[in-house]
């Protein structure tokens, strides 16, 4: 029975650490790419900023105002009349490279 009851517990173990992997992944790409200074603008796209701007970016962004008025809005945040605040994400891994990066991944959304 205590054999059991060990070997039990052992599986559920297992199968939470597993469930936990699996639910941060998201983060864990996200570690990773902070680790090895790759930026991937398309998943970050997707996981940071396609809730608000849409699946091709056609919501809440303009592709013809100046890119340093967008590099700001990214690395500050933004706040805009009638529309939830844009957060920085300056202290998230984003610099002014990836911030560029990220308004080219934008622009080809709306092409």
């Amino acid at each position: 029975m205590r054999l059991f009851l060990l070997c039990a517990t052992s599986a559920l173990l297992c199968v939470s650490v597993v469930n936990a992997f699996r639910n941060d992944s998201t983060t864990e790409a996200q570690r990773t790419t902070e680790l090895h200074g790759e930026f991937d603008a398309k998943a970050f796209y997707k996981s940071n900023c396609e809730e608000c701007h849409g699946a091709a970016a056609e919501k809440r962004f303009n592709p013809d105002n100046p890119e340093s008025q967008m590099i700001d809005a990214i690395l500050n945040g933004a706040q805009a009349e009638d529309t939830k605040e844009m957060p920085a994400f300056n202290q998230k891994g984003i610099d002014e490279q990836r911030a560029k990066a990220l308004i080219a991944h934008m622009k080809s959304l709306r092409e």
